[in-house]
């Protein structure tokens, strides 16, 4: 099975920028590097597994075709999830990451 494409849009680089920047201020550059290997590791995964992956939740409750993933793995905590759409047909596997919000956050005022 060929992988799958990981697509970031605007938005979700966006708050990745903003989430990284707030990290290496709080919590300094050996933090930061940590998450971004935490942040790259999902992107593999998602590019791996794609709709099998086994930590993606279809979230019905928010948007029909939304789905989440979280960027926590155990013992490293997260905050942040990505919310997601995939494209899955004859021509296309893709995984559209749309937002990467903190928990607190109501992702249906943000997609």
């Amino acid at each position: 099975m060929k992988p799958w494409k990981v697509i970031l849009t605007d938005a979700a680089l966006t708050d990745l920028d903003a989430i990284l920047e707030t990290t290496l201020e709080e919590f300094g550059t050996l933090q930061l590097k940590r998450y971004t290997e935490q942040i790259e590791r999902a992107i593999r995964e998602l590019e791996e597994a794609g709709n099998l992956a086994p930590l993606l939740k279809q979230r019905p409750d928010i948007r029909p075709g939304i789905a989440t993933y979280p960027l926590a793995r155990e013992g490293k905590a997260s905050p942040h999830q990505f919310y997601l759409k995939m494209e899955n047909d004859a021509h296309n596997q893709s995984i559209i990451i749309l937002r990467v919000l903190h928990q607190r956050m109501d992702p249906e005022a943000h997609l």
